[in-house]
């Protein structure tokens, strides 16, 4: 009988999360990431679930003003993202990669989502007085590497969360 842990375990030559991490990576490129987000707590004993809750509240904040009062009824409008967690122990942040919907037909939509860093820093303060925040536009794929840097290992890999985990269906 074949051993699956051991034959997993060398496929590729790359150990279990570092293999995924490689697959994640190749996945995310299918993707047209437009904003690279920081959010910061600055503050070393907020928890991973607490950090969690932070970026729920603040996806919703940031979903209802760029996309209006339905936006929960509206999952196609929402920004499509990947948030991965770092420094938990130190200075729990969250290095969150976002893609912002390329078909925006209304005029005042498409002004709301120009100002996702203002909407978005406006936001992450009220829920984080002490936190910080910020917003670059993705100029190149290396942005990819970069928040996923810490997702090989096990503790992290899975503590990883996408826009879709907060989506009402």
């Amino acid at each position: 009988m074949k051993d699956w842990a051991t034959t997993s375990r060398n496929f590729g030559g790359l150990p279990p999360y570092r293999r995924m991490r490689h697959e994640l990576r190749a996945k995310l490129l299918d993707y047209a990431f437009t904003h690279f987000i920081t959010l910061a707590s600055n503050y070393q004993s907020l928890s991973y679930p607490r950090m969690r809750a932070l970026l729920k509240e603040w996806d919703a904040r940031v979903n209802r003003e760029i996309n209006g009062p339905k936006w929960a009824k509206r999952p196609d409008e929402r920004l499509v993202w990947f948030a991965f967690p770092e420094k938990m122990d130190v200075n729990p942040h969250w290095h969150v990669i976002a893609e912002v919907d390329p078909c925006i037909t209304s005029s005042t939509r498409a002004e709301r989502t120009r100002r996702l860093p203002e909407i978005g820093h406006i936001h992450w303060q009220s829920l984080v007085p002490q936190g910080s925040f910020d917003c670059q536009s993705v100029e190149s794929p290396g942005v990819i590497e970069y928040i996923t840097k810490v997702s090989a290992e096990e503790t992290h890999f899975e503590k990883f969360v996408v826009f879709r985990e907060f989506i009402n269906i």
